[in-house]
């Protein structure tokens, strides 16, 4: 029987600190369904900056033996830019606009080789006709870059990506977007870095990891960012009390201590899931920090990885919300993330 204790609190309520113990086995059923893609969906915006996204998104397809659907939407022609005294009618600009589109997405299929590509172009509202797409496809995977300023909360397109994010059901790969002056990230992937933070719901990743590294070759290290003593004593309010912080620190430290040894048993768990899913090389690291410092630090140090994360409400230590913990991991490790949605 496996046993992790999650540290809860409310961070409006000074002092209110407690321990809910969750019977979370890794290899339940409901975490670990076979996942296999059935396509990547990649909308483009006819920039260098959204075209960041192919390389890997082509890897995937080759790798995975599925095709790949470019995509591009169109702003709708407005009424005013016609004329039909001269011939300029709003079916006809809207036409025009539109070969033009495929004309560039075939281009862009012919730099994808090997790859099974299909195109098609839209006419409307961007996030509405993305969001559509995947929700004929289930199992596809959008891919999508990112402005290197600001991560998934703006793009090329507006804020398509961040509004596509929290509403498809979907998995996406996000990709952060190098623009000029900004060193090109390296396309190669050879590791994927997997934050759990020991509840059901962050495991819901773990099946998409494993058809990806299986189908990849990839190696995965699971991460487990696990609070502090000084973030005990933070939460409590503790360390801000004369004369009682020495007194707590010592409690608050073996804390720590058990929730990481508790830890080593299921990141244990998870490890032998995934050897019996195909991945041939899984390790494990538990860190003391902050989730998003702790992602982003290791994410720095691995080369040619991949952060694949679920995004989920108050679960852990950390508040794993899209928009936080996920933006920034997105904007300061500059590498690819697989953003998978709960539930």
């Amino acid at each position: 029987m496996w046993r992790l204790y999650r540290l809860q609190y409310n961070r409006s309520a000074v002092g209110c600190l407690s321990f809910a113990g969750d019977f979370v086995h890794p290899c339940s059923r409901r975490y670990w369904r076979k996942i296999m893609y059935e396509s990547v969906l990649v909308p483009l915006d006819g920039s260098p900056l959204a075209e960041q996204v192919l390389p890997f998104a082509s890897r995937i397809s080759l790798g995975m033996g599925i095709p790949i659907h470019l995509m591009q939407v169109l702003h709708t022609v407005s009424e005013e830019l016609a004329d039909p005294v001269h011939g300029l009618y709003r079916s006809s600009i809207t036409a025009g606009v539109r070969d033009e589109a495929i004309d560039y997405l075939n281009s862009v299929k012919r730099r994808t080789p090997g790859a099974e590509v299909t195109c098609e172009a839209y006419e409307g509202d961007a996030t509405a006709y993305i969001i559509e797409a995947a929700e004929k496809s289930p199992n596809s995977l959008i891919a999508m870059s990112t402005h290197g300023r600001s991560g998934v909360t703006r793009w090329l397109m507006g804020s398509v990506t961040d509004k596509v994010l929290h509403h498809t059901k979907n998995p996406m790969l996000i990709v952060r977007a190098r623009g000029k002056g900004e060193e090109a990230g390296d396309t190669d992937l050879e590791t994927i870095i997997v934050p759990v933070d020991g509840s059901g719901l962050g495991e819901e990743v773990i099946p998409h990891v494993a058809a990806l590294a299986s189908a990849l070759n990839l190696k995965v290290t699971l991460l487990r960012a696990t609070a502090t003593a000084e973030e005990f004593g933070a939460v409590t309010g503790y360390n801000k009390v004369e004369g009682t912080a020495g007194l707590h620190f010592q409690s608050f430290e073996s804390m720590a201590k058990e929730i990481g040894n508790q830890a080593i048993d299921y990141m244990k768990g998870l490890e032998d899931k995934l050897h019996k899913q195909g991945v041939a090389s899984v390790d494990h690291r538990i860190i003391r920090g902050p989730a998003d410092e702790v992602i982003v630090d290791l994410a720095l140090e691995t080369p040619d990885n991949m952060v694949a994360m679920t995004t989920h409400g108050r679960s852990g230590p950390a508040r794993w919300t899209l928009g936080s913990v996920t933006d920034r991991v997105v904007r300061h490790s500059g590498d690819p993330v697989l953003v998978v949605r709960n539930g």
